[in-house]
């Protein structure tokens, strides 16, 4: 059994594969996303979506970025909408 750093957390791992890369499979799936680096929308920091249409590279920047957000969704229903 040898001795290897995961090439994406960098965390030490033992394996008899002589080949191993990850340490995890949740390492491994992450190397394997096919989408680029992207910049994200809240803090400007460039990270590796999981999803091609993700704007944030975190939780706390999605939640920062959805209160920041312009307009609101809410309607009142009581409220007559003037036509115009």
């Amino acid at each position: 059994m040898a001795n290897f750093v995961c090439q994406i957390c960098g965390r030490g791992f033992k394996s008899y594969n002589e080949n191993a890369k990850y340490c995890s499979q949740s390492c491994k799936g992450t190397a394997y996303i096919k989408y680029e680096l992207k910049k994200c929308e809240q803090c400007g920091k460039k990270y590796k979506p999981r999803k091609a249409d993700s704007k944030y590279c975190s939780l706390d920047c999605s939640n920062k970025g959805r209160k920041n957000r312009k307009g609101t969704y809410r309607v009142d229903l009581d409220e007559e909408i003037p036509s115009g």
